[in-house]
């Protein structure tokens, strides 16, 4: 269950991208051309004509799906993002993003598989109805849609079975998604809030993911202008997925994490984010249990 090529294939890609933080000058500065001078994770940025942002996270996490001792499946995983986000005007937000993954999965019969695969492409408009003023915005509500594509592969098992949705890289489904968020800053302090739910459009058979509605939220402490703590919390509830028409008794259900992020802007227009999130809420269906994620991440304005 190796998928190695297109992984390797964008590495060179993604080399240069962020090979160039060291060595390009900054032209410009983000906190300057927004009027605020704010830490902003990926994603959550404040919006001007122009703006071009890349960022790159990486995540540890583990699940296990199963029962203990009968039909268990432990799952590792260390994912790669890339993304980029440009503005082509004050109100509008383009952003697309693509992952890389690299998962081992332990099975109770002592069975092993690593997988290298490329995961799902995901597309993005992030459109601003709401803004108090034009520079220095205390209030930004916005509009998201976007599109997932079933870039991922599909992998089976050593019988020639289908691995159940929760341990294959992608849903291998399009999937549309749309939903609101608001920020509000208030000089060293600072909160986001976003929603939105995400329904499989067009699936493939045998398996079949259901609908999801997902939930973030963040407070920001900005404790001096290259250093800002932030706790954060992220709610995932999934209706269950279908194998060959059949409910997976192992899928579906809510969960939500919380955790701290310290945001590092050592030079003008680049920035680090370390995070976790611990799971402080578990109610998902059947033998299914997901652990802490770890993250870290490098995001550039150009």
């Amino acid at each position: 269950m190796r998928q190695g090529g297109a992984v390797w294939a964008l590495l060179p890609a993604v080399l240069s991208l962020f090979g160039l933080l060291g060595s390009r000058t900054a032209e410009a500065c983000a906190g300057c051309d927004s009027g605020d001078p704010t830490l902003t994770a990926a994603g959550t940025e404040q919006p001007f004509a122009g703006r071009l942002r890349s960022a790159l996270e990486l995540r540890y996490r583990t699940d296990s799906l199963g029962r203990p001792g009968v039909d268990q499946s432990r799952i590792r995983e260390v994912r790669t993002d890339v993304s980029l986000a440009w503005a082509p005007s004050e109100d509008l937000f383009l952003l697309a993003g693509v992952p890389l993954l690299y998962r081992k999965l332990e099975n109770d019969n002592l069975a092993q598989d690593e997988v290298w695969a490329l995961g799902e492409l995901t597309l993005r408009a992030k459109w601003f109805v709401l803004r108090d003023r034009a520079l220095a915005p205390r209030w930004l509500g916005a509009v998201l849609v976007g599109l997932k594509f079933p870039t991922a592969p599909r992998l089976k098992d050593r019988a020639g079975r289908y691995l159940a949705l929760e341990a294959q890289p992608g849903s291998g489904s399009l999937d549309g998604f749309v939903g609101p968020s608001l920020a509000a800053f208030a000089g060293a302090f600072s909160g986001y809030v976003s929603l939105y739910w995400l329904e499989p459009l067009l699936t493939r058979a045998p398996l079949t993911p259901g609908g999801s509605l997902r939930a973030s939220a963040a407070c920001q402490w900005q404790i001096q202008e290259p250093v800002a703590l932030r706790v954060a919390s992220d709610l995932r509830w999934e209706q269950p997925n279908r194998e060959a028409g059949q409910v997976d008794p192992n899928s579906g259900g809510a969960i939500v994490f919380a955790g701290p992020d310290l945001l590092w802007s050592p030079i003008m227009d680049f920035s680090m984010l370390l995070g976790a999130r611990f799971p402080i809420l578990e109610r998902l269906r059947g033998g299914h249990a997901e652990g802490p994620i770890f993250s870290v991440a490098l995001v550039r304005d150009w």
